[in-house]
């Protein structure tokens, strides 16, 4: 049975017939370049580089490396995720249909806090996820994030479980009763949302460097009705008032900056919260976590998936550092015995 305007959102109504062609002939090339990645993956498996316990990331990847770079499907599989960049497609098809988007978009700007100005931090400016300009590259760049990549692109492949496991790491806080919330890296508000209906009565703060990412996700946070303060900062120098929070938390944003960075981000929040308060940090799984194939795999889609941080955020080991700055109770698990999302969790003693 075909589609007909009247099954369709507004957001989609509006997208032309060639958007929507352009991000569908995407999602199909992607899943086709994921055969690509499976038979790389095979060879490596053939050849017995995945045999045996993980020991470093370097050393794995010399060795995978030397074997996929003689592969015909290594290079196609180079030229397809080139190509295969959704973010520009999703800009020029915003362009197209502006007149009808725009009023999508927009609505939210003056409610943003903003504490950064033009200093943005140097690891901000950078292309990530294949960005044309970074996440500011398009004053609407949360706007086409949302609504066309994650739209069609991210649920396509994932699922509404792409929300779902958002829901799941908030509610893995110790607590239930959390009256003050502070969402770090906020982006588009899709963690803000499940965290909100998982403590409803709580007081949302969204903290993001992003400017359009942040105004998009206050955006929706008025359409759906809830009054959340949007502050632009950076996470590991807020500028908010120490014990403002007792419940910090991100949700995949360690691995989009450096380790330095990641050490002021623990230092920033143990000082933000309130004593007995909980940090809940969700990222990518470390490497000594799982099988040589899986620390490959992710290593090699980060590393040509515009993902400058993965390799350090897999390879911290962040137990110790929140267990040197002063945390207690502190624990690195993966959600529902997984290994992603994975969580560190860690308390503020109490006085």
């Amino acid at each position: 049975m075909s589609t007909t305007a009247v099954d369709l959102d507004p957001i989609e109504v509006a997208v032309d017939q060639r958007g929507r062609a352009e991000l569908e002939f995407i999602i199909a090339m992607s899943a086709a370049n994921g055969g690509l990645r499976k038979k790389l993956a095979d060879e490596l498996t053939t050849a017995g580089l995945f045999e045996g316990d993980f020991e470093d990331i370097e050393s794995l990847r010399a060795e995978t490396d030397a074997v996929i770079e003689k592969m015909p499907e290594f290079r196609l599989h180079h030229v397809m995720g080139s190509w295969n960049q959704s973010t520009p497609r999703s800009v020029a098809t915003f362009h197209r249909n502006r007149d009808a988007l725009l009023p999508l978009a927009t609505g939210a700007e003056h409610l943003v806090e903003d504490r950064l100005g033009d200093a943005v931090p140097r690891y901000w400016d950078y292309e990530f996820h294949g960005t044309t300009g970074g996440w500011d590259g398009h004053e609407h760049m949360g706007f086409i994030h949302h609504e066309m990549v994650y739209r069609w692109m991210l649920r396509a492949f994932y699922g509404n479980n792409i929300f779902e496991l958002r829901r799941q790491v908030a509610a893995a806080a110790p607590r239930e009763d959390y009256r003050r919330i502070l969402d770090l890296g906020s982006g588009t508000g899709q963690y803000s949302m499940q965290i909100q209906t998982v403590y409803p009565e709580a007081e949302l703060t969204l903290l993001d460097i992003s400017r359009a990412e942040l105004n998009y996700a206050l955006k929706r946070g008025q359409d759906a009705g809830h009054s959340w303060r949007g502050i632009r900062a950076a996470a590991e120098d807020t500028g908010l008032p120490e014990e403002s929070f007792d419940l910090v938390t991100s949700f995949i944003l360690l691995h989009e900056i450096p380790p330095h960075v990641t050490k002021k981000v623990l230092a920033e929040s143990l000082r933000l919260l309130e004593p007995g308060g909980h940090i809940v940090f969700s990222d990518v799984t470390p490497y000594r976590e799982g099988t040589k194939e899986m620390a490959w795999s992710a290593d090699y889609a980060a590393a040509y998936g515009n993902e400058p941080w993965w390799r350090t955020a897999a390879t911290l080991n962040l137990t110790e550092i929140a267990t040197e700055l002063g945390f207690v109770n502190v624990q690195e698990i993966g959600l529902n015995g997984q290994k992603y999302p994975w969580l560190l969790i860690a308390e503020k003693p109490a006085r």
